[in-house]
């Protein structure tokens, strides 16, 4: 009977960063939205959290591994108005982008996210 056994061939498991801290604009805490941490270096992945009450936290299961992260706010905040043409009978409420775009889809916002907990508060202002 023949055993082979392949030392040290097993792969390490990839360092894991998680990200923590507070999202404000103009002073006042984000009610709902999303952070969104897209990838500056090759090969890696990018992840989100949800914000609730001004709150985000990005869990290690996101799989996010340290290195260089553009970062994109977004919140779609009801304008107050409703469709005006209903849909199943009922007028659904109309939602605007309330963060500036240079903070989402023109982001200038960029973290180093390290090993292990990173506290990050965006601070944003219109």
């Amino acid at each position: 009977m023949l055993c082979v056994f392949a030392a040290g061939c097993a792969t390490k498991p990839k360092p894991i960063a998680e990200a923590t801290g507070s999202v404000t604009l103009d002073g006042l805490p984000v009610e709902a939205g999303i952070v969104s941490f897209i990838p500056m270096d090759e090969g890696k992945i990018s992840g989100g959290a949800a914000i609730s009450a001004g709150r985000y936290k990005l869990y290690p299961g996101s799989g996010i591994e340290p290195g260089n992260y553009r970062v994109e706010i977004r919140w779609a905040k009801p304008t107050g108005e409703k469709v005006k043409e209903p849909v199943y009978g009922h007028s659904p409420d109309i939602f605007a982008e309330a963060i500036p775009a240079k903070y989402n889809s023109e982001s200038v916002l960029t973290v180093e996210l390290t090993k292990g907990t990173n506290a990050l508060d965006f601070s944003l202002e219109k």
